[in-house]
């Protein structure tokens, strides 16, 4: 793709929130159908479907307010660039059901929309991990091979009384493009932990 334009930065850019809001997650299935989109203006995903072509379901995963962070680090090595995203976010509370859904993660080929703080206008920033359109498969059948995976877990009781309890999950993919932008619908499923304690 050639240049075509510049960037402008307005002053809502300047006045912007950081943070992410909402993490979904749902695991790579057979038959998941992404739509990529490429213009001069918008390096996005505009849909993405399982078998039947109606939907996908994403589980919420909630964390403690103002830890989960995003970074996207990019690298150019023998003419490619590789873009290293890792996704952070704390689960408060050490107890059975976060154990369970950390197993659950350890195993899986996922795809993850992190909701950002700072909307475009009305619409919210949803940044992509897990779906790349370049080096992807050809059939739908096939997951993509820039998967999402959890790369760390750590757990931490805390010494102090106020200290934070709970475990920190990062969650990382390796990219050979910018993380696209989701402009799709979102069917959520569920939340994936509950209030329930040990």
């Amino acid at each position: 793709m050639a240049i075509t334009n510049g960037i402008n930065i307005d002053c809502s850019d300047l006045q912007a929130g950081g943070g992410i809001r909402n993490i979904l997650i749902r695991t790579w299935a057979l038959g998941d159908d992404v739509t990529y989109v490429n213009s001069a203006t918008s390096h996005s995903i505009s849909s993405i479907v399982d078998t039947g072509g109606s939907t996908a379901t994403w589980f919420n995963y909630e964390f403690k307010n103002e830890l989960p962070s995003l970074t996207v680090t990019a690298a150019k090595e023998n003419g490619s660039t590789s873009y290293e995203c890792a996704l952070s976010f704390m689960m408060p509370d050490m107890d059975k059901e976060k154990a369970a859904i950390l197993q659950q993660l350890m195993d899986t080929c996922m795809m993850v929309l992190a909701v950002g703080n700072n909307p475009d206008g009305a619409t919210d920033k949803v940044y992509v991990l897990g779906a790349s359109q370049k080096y992807s498969n050809e059939k739908a059948e096939i997951r993509n091979q820039t998967y999402a995976s959890m790369t760390g877990a750590e757990g931490a009781s805390g010494a102090a009384y106020n200290d934070d309890n709970g475990w920190t999950v990062t969650l990382g993919c390796k990219q050979w493009e910018a993380p696209r932008l989701y402009t799709g619908n979102i069917s959520l499923w569920a939340t994936a932990t509950t209030s329930t304690t040990d």
